[in-house]
């Protein structure tokens, strides 16, 4: 997706085109980047455009998920009380929002006006039970670990992530797929604000690192089927590594 900077009414059109295609494609889930509203290099500006859940965007994201009966994913400027959050909202194709995750890891200049979240939720789906991370938390192998130990068999990353990243990004998105032995889709901006230029590359990982699907540095959707059987067979034998941890040996983790 390329976004218009601070423009939400023009991003959630480009959302409903998007969700709309994906739909005819037959998708039960789609998933849009980080700050998909508004743009990410809004600086003091993220206070301007911040939201409540419920609120106008969220409702509109809402009325776009049940329009097309599927579960959306977005990333939103969330604002709680006197606090903003870099935030990704789940919705159900009831319209509902069924979960918010608030971005963890913040990176560089977004800690000065984001309120870090707390903790790593997993929302259970009609698909299966789903974990929610954001850009910068990808570069973390733990979050994904507690997803996945928390019964995550899909983790969705929303990224605006930008050059020269694209190596070090696609190794992440393979390593938390193996080493949890889940699935994980990671959906990325493209498109240019100021000196960050967004490199795309939008991609769907098997639990075996396999690349199920992955898309150029272009606006577009893509759509893969999941095969969720895969997860429970593949930890009973070849990647057994959530089962096999030591973790009283672990605790240098936590220092």
């Amino acid at each position: 997706m390329r976004c218009k900077l601070g423009d939400t009414k023009r991003n959630i059109e480009i959302i409903n085109k998007l969700a709309n295609r994906a739909s005819r494609l037959k998708a039960d889930i789609v998933s849009f980047p980080e700050l998909a509203t508004t743009g990410y290099l809004l600086g003091r500006a993220w206070w301007k455009h911040a939201e409540t859940i419920p609120g106008p965007s969220a409702d509109e994201l809402g009325r776009i998920a049940h329009e097309y009966g599927l579960y959306l994913i977005s990333g939103l400027d969330e604002r709680d009380g006197n606090r903003i959050h870099d935030s990704s909202l789940l919705i159900a194709p009831d319209g509902d929002v069924t979960g918010v995750y608030r971005k963890v890891h913040l990176w560089d200049k977004e800690r000065n006006y984001f309120t870090p979240g707390r903790s790593f939720p997993v929302f259970n789906t009609r698909l299966g039970k789903v974990g929610l991370g954001i850009c910068y938390d990808l570069e973390f192998p733990e979050p994904a670990r507690i997803m996945a130990l928390g019964g995550a068999e899909i983790i969705f990353y929303s990224s605006a992530q930008m050059k020269p990243m694209q190596r070090m990004i696609d190794t992440y998105v393979h390593s938390r797929a193996g080493e949890n032995a889940l699935f994980v889709c990671h959906s990325n901006r493209i498109g240019r604000e100021g000196n960050l230029v967004y490199f795309g590359q939008s991609q769907i990982i098997h639990p075996t690192c396999r690349t199920l699907g992955r898309m150029r540095e272009t606006e577009g959707v893509l759509v893969t089927h999941l095969e969720m059987g895969d997860i429970a067979r593949l930890r009973k034998s070849k990647l057994p590594y959530l089962r096999q941890r030591i973790p009283e040996l672990y605790s240098g983790l936590t220092k």
